[in-house]
This record gives C-alpha cells, structure tokens and sequence, in this order.
C-alpha cells in the first residue's frame, strides 16, 4: 500500500518541476520599437477592413522604410486609397518616409496592385 501511494505522489510531482523547468526556460521575442510600430499599423487596417490581411515589413530587417499590405482579391476596392490610408496610419505612428506596397496574396506570384512613397 505503502508503495501505490509513492508512486501517485511520485508522477505530479514530475509533471511540475517538468512545467516549472519550461516556464523558467522559456523566453519570448519582445514586439518593441519599429516592431510595435508596424504591428499598430496592421491592427489598425485590419480593424475596418475585411479585405486587409495585415501589414508587414517586406524585408526581415527591422527598421526598414518598406511596409507590404497583403490583401485579399477583392472587386471594387480602390487599392490606391488603401495606400494613402496606410501612409497616413504608419506617420501617425511614427513611421515616416514608408515604401508602400499594396500585395494581393492568393495568387501566385503575388500581385502588386497599388506603390506608393509616403511624404
């Protein structure tokens, strides 16, 4: 008896120092700085637009003048306001002199449909 009741004891006592080894060993990414910035951007497009599926860097270099707007193929959309819009949301937060580029990414290869040069 004495036996059965080590062995129950035996495997939570396992299972936590195993979660408290991956939690103390863990460590994620901070989104800070220009990440922040461009992350703010994409929420915001994608909050009133169905058709935005977000704003990235085009480049994996952080700090980039270069943001990409993947969207979904959608009929009647002026991609060309898209982009103006977009310079406005990056210069309100922060992100100035951007390379806009408005993408349509469920083809292959991707489309641009809309450039724009923010002031």
């Amino acid at each position: 008896m004495k036996k059965n009741k080590h062995s129950i004891l035996l495997l939570p006592i396992i299972v936590l120092l195993y979660a408290a080894l991956y939690i103390a060993t863990s460590y994620s990414v901070p989104c800070e700085g220009d990440c922040e910035r461009v992350s703010r951007v994409s929420e915001k497009l994608r909050a009133n637009k169905s058709y935005v599926n977000g704003a990235y860097r085009c480049t994996n270099i952080q700090g980039s003048d270069t943001l990409c707007i993947y969207v979904k193929d959608t009929i009647g959309v002026d991609w060309s306001r898209l982009a103006d819009t977009t310079c406005l949301i990056a210069q309100e937060n922060g992100l100035l002199q951007q390379k806009i580029f408005v993408i349509k990414n469920a083809v292959f290869p991707n489309d641009t449909v809309a450039r724009k040069i923010c002031p």
